[in-house]
């Protein structure tokens, strides 16, 4: 903790961290301008030691934190005067830090140099010409470059839509966000733990000005602020999904569509796919295929998006090569492409596959990919999404991506619960929960899902309830197996349903 803090300059920079510092230390501004300082010493702001030494600012003013609020003085004097900085400098057993922010980088890099010289334990330094910031290093300060620091709040704030404010960790690799959770938002009431977080977690809730550490059974409220970190490509669609319940697919798992095509082209599987991205909050399609040649078409202005905002509907398509022979070195590539949403073949199991249980390349696919598959059936356009609520594969994240689709589409949603016969075993209360959220997360967005109970086995019902024109959602577990005793249902239902389906692989509670 520092005793005091010594700021150099009274410009508008000072201004700002003024109203911020006063809870941290004791705080002395110096700056040789009589004009600079009667105009940072206006009331509500600060006054002058020479008035009333000792007095410090409102603690309601703008960016007071909550506790403490330690005094503000300032002096008349040139801080780049190695005798005035010592004596501001004071007790040397104290632990002072620095602020070097007048208008001009040549003296704030020589109030650097000195402070280090005197002892004073941080030194930082404002810098107003970003290609000075190496000599503010090379004179041990630490340099805060003021345009960067803009640049970087700007391209936030448009690339977030003015949702949150965000900031960078590890290296850029990360980054932190701050929601507003607005009372129609669709996460609240939900615990945690059953938002099943993918490349995302939150970190925080402040709730009536009180932190929550939160916990997997933390339920989000109306009004709580929520700090979520993160992979950058993620956390846009996270914060718009948290705030106000945007329809966001396939963003919690990427921006791409990846077309996977070993076989070579298919025109009627690409348009589907096509479709779904320039629908969807998707930005790039790629399709993926052997001695593809690398090509990219931009698309400014997607036909029949009227619901995105301009910017959502600029769109690319992309041919990439694909690689290897093998299924492991092209499933390599695929992961590292990142797709938000993979396009793939349904292909029918080999024999040596069916022998042996196994669920054949749909089940390597869905395993490997943390996103979605989309297994199509080339349909131009569909009529219905259909959501498949299985007996032990209820899944919260994948209902909230079936309504995502039926309001991008502008489609009805039918949700279809498949019961086991009795015998087979108790209801699954988790997917009674399931259903319900759903119903009340659809009236919540002005949609109505219309809902069908089905008794039998699960593989037969779906495929004779879907129809031709559907778009079929369902969900998995993680498993290799596709046997007669541990079948895997949606790949089952993918490869002989007469319409598209979605697959989505999902972890046991």
């Amino acid at each position: 903790m520092l005793d005091r803090i010594v700021i150099v300059g009274a410009g508008r920079t000072a201004e700002a961290l003024l109203a911020r510092l006063r809870g941290i230390a004791p705080t002395l501004v110096v700056e040789n301008s009589p004009e600079a300082l009667k105009a940072l010493g206006t009331p509500g702001r600060v006054e002058d030691s020479t008035a009333a030494a000792g007095s410090g600012l409102p603690a309601s003013a703008t960016g007071t934190p909550v506790g403490e609020v330690f005094p503000i003085t300032t002096r008349l004097a040139d801080g780049t005067s190695r005798f005035v900085l010592e004596e501001a400098r004071g007790d040397s057993r104290e632990a002072v830090g620095i602020v070097a922010a007048t208008s001009e980088d040549r003296k704030n890099i020589e109030i650097a140099r000195l402070a280090r010289e005197l002892g004073y334990q941080l030194v930082i330094g404002i810098v107003v010409d970003p290609t000075t910031a190496n000599a503010y290093e090379e004179v041990g300060a630490r340099p805060v470059v003021r345009a960067a620091i803009l640049g970087q709040i700007v391209e936030r704030a448009l690339r977030y839509e003015g949702l949150v404010v965000a900031t960078t960790v590890g290296q850029g690799r990360g980054e932190i966000v701050e929601v507003l959770v607005l009372p129609g938002s669709p996460a609240i009431g939900v615990p945690l733990a059953d938002l099943r977080a993918e490349g995302w977690r939150v970190a925080a809730i402040y709730r009536k000005g009180e932190l929550v550490l939160p916990t997997g059974a933390t339920v989000i409220e109306a009004e709580d602020r929520v700090v979520v970190v993160g992979e950058p490509s993620v956390l846009p669609g996270v914060a718009a999904q948290l705030r106000m319940g945007l329809p966001v697919f396939p963003l919690p798992y990427g921006r791409r569509v990846i077309v996977f095509l070993p076989r070579g082209r298919d025109r009627a599987i690409e348009a589907e796919a096509e479709t779904v991205t320039i629908k969807t909050r998707a930005t790039t399609l790629l399709r993926v295929y052997p001695d593809a040649k690398p090509d990219k078409t931009f698309i400014d202005e997607a036909p029949d998006v009227s619901d995105l905002a301009a910017h959502q509907r600029s769109k690319v398509f992309e041919d990439v090569p694909l690689e290897g022979e093998s299924l492991q070195v092209r499933v390599n590539q695929l992961r590292r492409l990142r797709p938000g949403l993979l396009v793939a073949r349904s292909e029918p199991r080999t024999l040596i596959d069916r022998l042996l249980g196994r669920g054949g390349m749909a089940a390597v696919l869905c395993n490997a990919v943390p996103a979605p598959v989309l297994f199509p059936r080339g349909s131009p356009r569909y009529a219905r999404v259909v959501h498949a609520l299985v007996h032990g594969i209820a899944d919260l994240a994948l209902a909230d991506a079936a309504i995502d689709l039926a309001r991008m589409l502008s489609l009805p949603l039918v949700v279809i619960r498949v019961a086991l016969p009795a015998f087979f075993g108790t209801p699954d209360p988790e997917t009674d929960r399931v259903a319900t959220l759903i119903d009340t997360r659809s009236r919540l967005y002005g949609i109505r899902a219309e809902t069908l109970a089905l008794t039998g086995n699960p593989v037969d019902e779906l495929i004779r309830a879907a129809k031709s024109s559907d778009l079929l959602v369902v969900g998995r577990r993680r498993s290799a197996r596709d046997s007669f005793t541990s079948p895997d249902i949606a790949l089952r239902v993918a490869r002989a349903a007469a319409c598209s389906v979605l697959v989505k692989t999902v972890e046991a509670p």
